[in-house]
């Protein structure tokens, strides 16, 4: 159980935050802790957050923490709002996105054989729209970079990590582009 002034705290952090979340890495700077603690921190406030009889829940998105208003009522009121992460993606960039997800980290090369075509400008918009990162490279000739989905990606297809995708054995084309337009 965490103390009041500990839950008023991440609460309201939460809330500055908005859309951009809460990270396991800002907490853990803010409040002067090691990440491990933050993280644990975060995820026992969460625990009992959630508990409460309220429209507003606590979702994990990675290594980020967002304030959410429940899905059920959501969905109620969703043709009102609207929401910037809900990203239109190409059929090619889904493609893309899709075997990047499902065999990251993953090389251009791979990407390009696989597609059977050149992704050169689906992995530029993907990068622009920060569904993906290529902050690694692989220890050989050339060095090429390794592409990598974000945080972002797990928000906007709304899954708390990457062991919540579909299993991609079980899945056909046609199943896997539903489940990412959805």
């Amino acid at each position: 159980m965490l103390l009041d002034g500990t839950k008023k705290m991440i609460e309201a952090l939460l809330f500055i935050k908005g859309e951009e979340g809460l990270s396991i890495e800002f907490v853990s700077n803010f409040m002067d802790l090691e990440q491990h603690e933050a993280e644990n921190i975060l995820n026992i406030f969460t625990e009992e957050y959630n508990k409460n009889d309220s429209y507003l829940v606590v979702k994990n998105f990675g290594a980020t923490y967002k304030l959410l208003v429940e899905d059920k009522v959501y969905d109620k009121i969703k043709h009102v709002i609207s929401s910037k992460n809900l990203v239109k993606l190409s059929k090619a960039s889904i493609e893309t996105l899709a075997i990047i997800a499902y065999n990251q980290p993953i090389t251009k090369v791979k990407i390009d054989k696989i597609r059977g075509v050149s992704s050169d400008s689906i992995i530029h918009s993907l990068i622009a729209k920060e569904l993906i990162v290529s902050n690694k490279t692989l220890d050989t000739i050339g060095k090429p970079k390794l592409y990598e989905t974000t945080d972002l990606f797990l928000d906007v297809f709304g899954l708390e990590s990457l062991d919540k995708l579909p299993k991609s054995n079980v899945l056909d084309n046609n199943e896997l582009n539903n489940f990412l337009e959805n």
